[in-house]
């Protein structure tokens, strides 16, 4: 609470330095990749679950720009599709499986960030709300909501923002994961790479 109510008076003490703001649509691709830590199996089925490779997620929404002479903010409202896989190593044997985890979320990025023409230097915390839950072959207990953060650089021609981001994780989705009714410890976080794409309509 106290992270929104400093992000309100800035922005307000921002709008005294003659702010100009924007706003326009988003959308992007990324790749996505599941994080799996401190897993214990406490030797049951699945004896050690890997990363898999990156995987391509979607997301689309809208963002707010409020530009000063010294920087910008720029708060973004995003829907996200990110489709990930783990590779599950069963016990006592070299075979592997794969498990897939796909969620739905919304993403409500803050960032800050400089502008030198028009290159676009930017980080800041991002939100992410799950609104679905985990669909594929296994389950979880997945969070309601995690935090993270971006950073990235762009390029704004006119009215078209071109940007690259790296966006990582501050809290895991999971503490565990429940494969054929057989709950493991795990931490969970996931990272993308993003390549998105904006548009000013005013």
């Amino acid at each position: 609470m106290k992270k929104w109510i400093l992000a309100l008076v800035l922005t307000f003490s921002l709008g005294s330095l003659q702010a100009q703001l924007d706003f326009g649509l988003r959308a992007g691709v990324g790749l996505a990749k599941a994080g799996i830590s401190d897993f214990n199996s406490a030797q049951q089925a699945i004896e050690d679950i890997e990363d898999a490779e990156r995987e391509l997620s979607y997301h689309a929404g809208i963002y707010f720009k409020i530009k000063t002479p010294v920087l910008f903010i720029q708060p973004e409202v995003i829907f996200s599709q990110v489709s990930q896989s783990v590779n599950a190593q069963q016990s006592g044997t070299t075979a592997k499986r794969s498990l897939e985890l796909d969620m739905s979320r919304v993403d409500i990025p803050l960032l800050i960030g400089k502008q030198f023409g028009p290159l676009r230097l930017m980080a800041g915390p991002v939100y992410s709300a799950n609104i679905s839950d985990l669909s594929g072959n296994i389950d979880s207990d997945l969070k309601s909501g995690t935090f993270g953060y971006q950073l990235g650089l762009g390029f704004e021609i006119k009215k078209l923002l071109i940007d690259v981001r790296y966006e990582g994780a501050f809290s895991p989705w999971a503490s565990n994961l429940i494969v054929d009714q057989t709950e493991y410890q795990v931490d969970l976080r996931t990272s993308q790479i993003l390549v998105c794409l904006g548009f000013e309509l005013f």
